[in-house]
């Protein structure tokens, strides 16, 4: 670590504050993070700078860059997709997983 200090907008309160950030990481092969997990697995993650009086709240759609059939990359959305680790702080302040109703 550098031992620095993340100083800019909170993305939850939009204040100007010294930020944090939480990493939400998904079970997902993209083309735009290239993070990996500790088994070696490609993951996606999405980050959240925010400062300390608000936790991030968990993502309730990610946008990863994925690699189609033709070769071509293409930004995907996919909702309803729990994350397989979170580092930082966060809230959970409503349904994640929705379901259809009958």
């Amino acid at each position: 670590m550098c031992n620095s200090i993340e100083w800019g907008k909170c993305e939850i309160c939009g204040k100007e504050e010294q930020l944090e950030r939480t990493y939400f990481y998904y079970p997902i092969h993209c083309e735009c993070c290239g993070s990996k997990d500790k088994n070696g697995q490609n993951v996606h993650f999405e980050m959240v700078r925010h400062c300390i009086n608000c936790p991030a709240p968990m993502p309730k759609e990610i946008h990863p860059l994925c690699k189609a059939m033709d070769g071509n990359t293409y930004r995907a959305s996919i909702s309803n997709i729990l994350p397989i680790d979170i580092r930082g702080e966060f809230i959970i302040n409503e349904s994640i997983i929705k379901e259809k109703q009958s």
